[in-house]
């Protein structure tokens, strides 16, 4: 069982002020990377000591959010590359943008 998509909705629009987004990166990451990188910070934050199950169930909310979204407003990026390479597919893509 997921978090309420009206739920999500309201909090995006509060946290958006107004603001319309035209594009959304949806950067994915397998659990063992996300584990490795996450070792790699000096602090952790309260989202980083959650279980693994949780940020599978959110990838999956959001891989699902992207399904009805127009082709051409997003981006899913395979973050199991490098953060350099991640970078340069970013900065492509949005200077193709603007």
């Amino acid at each position: 069982m997921g978090v309420d998509y009206s739920i999500i909705n309201k909090i995006n629009q509060f946290l958006l002020k107004g603001i319309k987004v035209n594009f959304t990166f949806l950067n994915i990451v397998n659990s063992k990377n996300m584990i490795l990188r996450l070792k790699e910070r000096k602090e952790l934050n309260r989202y980083d000591k959650f279980k693994m199950s949780f940020y599978d169930k959110v990838q999956k909310g959001f891989l699902k959010l992207m399904k009805k979204k127009k082709k051409n407003t997003f981006m899913i990026i395979d973050s199991n590359q490098s953060i350099n390479d991640n970078k340069k597919i970013v900065i492509n893509k949005i200077d193709k943008l603007i």
